[in-house]
């Protein structure tokens, strides 16, 4: 009765795969979720037109994030969004 059992905050729940999903629809990134080195279904984007993916998506206390996972920045954080669209905003193709 007196167990505790952790709720990771980085767990991707079914409201965030519908937001993900609702997000990538109006975006040039086609979204996908696979296991990750944990046994966990995570998100990850792929540039339309590319056969690997581009990133690895991470729940964050603040939002999101993309990591990267192109040959010379494996790891890195590419881009923070609020929201998934916001986040996705940042990583699409810049209009001037």
């Amino acid at each position: 009765m007196g167990n505790i059992v952790r709720f990771p905050g980085d767990l991707v729940t079914e409201h965030d795969r519908r937001r993900l999903k609702a997000a990538a629809e109006s975006s040039p990134f086609d979204l996908e979720f696979r296991k990750n080195g944990q046994g966990v279904m995570a998100p990850y984007l792929t540039r339309c037109g590319h056969m690997r993916p581009s990133f690895r998506l991470r729940k964050t206390p603040d939002g999101w994030e993309a990591i990267s996972l192109g040959a010379e920045e494996t790891g890195m954080v590419a881009a923070q969004g609020r929201s998934a669209e916001e986040l996705f905003r940042e990583l699409g193709p810049r209009t001037e």
